[in-house]
């Protein structure tokens, strides 16, 4: 699809379903799997590096870097597509199991975190209080997942079934990631991404551009397989058409999305990010496909708010069906 790559290139410069199992669980993992790329998911140590222009995670990460060249694709591929796009949605995570992300400063009230869950090892949020703003409100869905990002350190906070409790806040498990890293690495996610990795902001469904690869989940997840860059799974499937946590899947780039008859502007923005970079397969849901979007300051029960539903995302679990899921293709080698 010419010109896609380059225009969402310079604008990263310029600019449904629950989660069925504790996103915390450490790796079940008992078979790995390559994907062939040249791209590095070893997390990097700066602990100081500003978001670029909004967008996080070093330049070479898996979720920065388009798909380019010529793609193998996964020889299961046709059987995995047909078995997540079986509704023919990608049902959006805009208010239940969205993601609430928050900036910190010098200024946020700094709070002390306890891990409710203590048989997994040391506590990722240690025993220094994190920042967390006086307005941080975790998701309403059981997964109660927050996020909290300061720039400054270079640090970004992911919680899950985070709840405040008396002398600051309780989370089940989370994860801190740095924001100049890999968006990898911890268990706020089944894969072991970072829990900010891959979700779509309310800025850039605005924008109309999403500069990253996206984050998926599904019903299908398989079990005991990895494939890189994630790190482990909380797959469940046995079923030949199952995908494995951290494959990467990617539109046909061939479909004028535009031209679709009558696709909304938010499945355009959508779309065309599954063609230039994908999505990655990150966490077990309880639908076929589901895509992980930031909560909107303005979402309630009554709506998503005032951007996404402009952009045509009426409602949580919008599937976006004008998307044509079943032209998605699971690839086994990009970067070539």
């Amino acid at each position: 699809m010419p010109g896609i790559v380059g225009l969402l290139a310079s604008a990263a410069l310029a600019v449904a379903g629950a989660v069925l199992a504790p996103s915390g669980v450490p790796a079940t993992a008992t078979t790995t799997t390559s994907a062939t790329t040249t791209t590095s998911a070893t997390t990097t140590t700066s602990a100081t590096a500003p978001l670029q222009s909004g967008r996080p995670f070093a330049a070479t990460s898996p979720f920065n870097v388009p798909v380019t060249g010529a793609p193998v694709l996964d020889p299961h591929s046709s059987a995995m597509v047909a078995r997540v796009a079986r509704d023919g949605m990608g049902y959006a995570n805009l208010v239940e199991f969205g993601i609430p992300i928050y900036d910190a400063t010098s200024s946020t009230p700094r709070q002390t975190v306890r891990c409710t869950i203590t048989d997994w090892g040391s506590c990722p949020f240690g025993t220094a209080p994190r920042p967390i703003p006086t307005t941080a409100r975790p998701s309403v869905g059981s997964d109660g997942a927050m996020v909290v990002v300061d720039p400054t350190a270079g640090t970004i906070d992911e919680y899950w079934q985070a709840a405040p409790a008396t002398g600051g806040w309780t989370a089940s498990w989370g994860a801190v990631n740095q924001v100049a890293g890999s968006g990898w690495g911890g268990g706020s996610t089944g894969a072991g991404a970072s829990r900010l990795a891959g979700v779509v902001r309310v800025a850039e469904i605005q924008a109309g551009v999403i500069p990253h690869a996206l984050v998926v989940q599904s019903d299908t997840v398989c079990a005991g397989t990895v494939r890189a860059p994630a790190l482990k799974t909380d797959g469940d499937s046995t079923r030949p058409d199952c995908i494995p946590e951290g494959a990467r899947l990617q539109l046909d780039p061939a479909i004028d999305v535009a031209a679709i008859p009558g696709i909304t502007p938010g499945e355009v923005t959508v779309a065309r990010a599954l063609q230039v970079y994908g999505a990655y397969l990150i966490d077990r849901a309880g639908a076929p496909l589901a895509v992980s979007f930031e909560v909107a300051p303005d979402a309630s029960a009554a709506g998503p708010g005032a951007v996404y539903q402009q952009a045509g995302f009426r409602w949580d679990y919008f599937g976006m069906p004008n998307v044509p899921w079943d032209r998605l293709r699971v690839l086994q080698a990009w970067d070539r």
